[in-house]
């Protein structure tokens, strides 16, 4: 992995644009995020021509099913041999459990990253889901939960970083969307930071998808982001 901390998110369904998008961007990126939009439509087969550019590879599905779909699921996206990959911490203990057990028999070097609650939730939105606690508390337990299961790394918001480094030190990679500067539009995420500020707070891994492809210029959005937290 490079020194860079951007993982772009490369949200598109065409597989034309996203090596278009990636050819400009590469050099100023630290890694690429694939998620469900391009995997739906580009699958496996696209992600073998986003892996041509020998950068290090985030496949970020949030797997979430009954503990034995969810780790054949894993199964496969391990065959790739990604960085990163994603679980909902909220499918429990028994289907992490499981999961981190299919990675060590697979010896695979990916890490397994938890997500604890999606940046676009605030304490609003969950309470309409039936979920009683603040988005604060619920990702301080399922963090705790990560480190029950050992898991790799969480995912959570930029204002949910520092509390998580206090608790847990380096114990935990913590990878960060949520990021948009002053000039960004918020779009649909609701707990957000600056890469300067997320990066300050404790951020191993910053995912930024529309403040970049977004963007007039993705190459230059990129590099001056990277020079922000340089």
């Amino acid at each position: 992995m490079t020194n860079n901390p951007i993982f772009c998110a490369i949200d598109t369904s065409d597989i034309d644009k996203a090596v278009a998008l990636v050819d400009q961007i590469y050099p100023h990126i630290g890694g690429i995020k694939l998620g469900l939009e391009f995997f739906t439509s580009c699958g496996f087969f696209g992600l073998e021509k986003i892996k041509k550019y020998e950068l290090p590879l985030f496949v970020d599905l949030k797997l979430y099913d009954i503990p034995n779909t969810a780790k054949q699921a894993l199964h496969n996206i391990l065959a790739f041999d990604p960085l990163y990959t994603t679980l909902h911490l909220s499918g429990g203990s028994e289907m992490l459990i499981e999961c981190v057990e299919t990675k060590n028999e697979l010896n695979s070097r990916t890490k397994l990253i938890g997500v604890t609650m999606l940046t676009s939730f605030n304490d609003a939105s969950i309470s309409e889901i039936g979920i009683e606690k603040t988005v604060r508390g619920n990702v301080k337990q399922l963090t705790q939960l990560a480190v029950n299961c050992e898991m790799d790394g969480i995912v959570c918001s930029p204002l949910e970083i520092s509390e998580v480094k206090n608790n847990y030190g380096n114990k935990l990679q913590i990878i960060s969307p949520g990021i948009r500067s002053k000039e960004n539009a918020s779009n649909d995420q609701k707990r957000i930071l600056s890469a300067k500020e997320a990066i300050d707070a404790g951020a191993d891994v910053l995912v930024i998808g529309r403040p970049i492809t977004g963007s007039k210029d993705p190459a230059k959005a990129a590099e001056n982001i990277y020079s922000e937290i340089m």
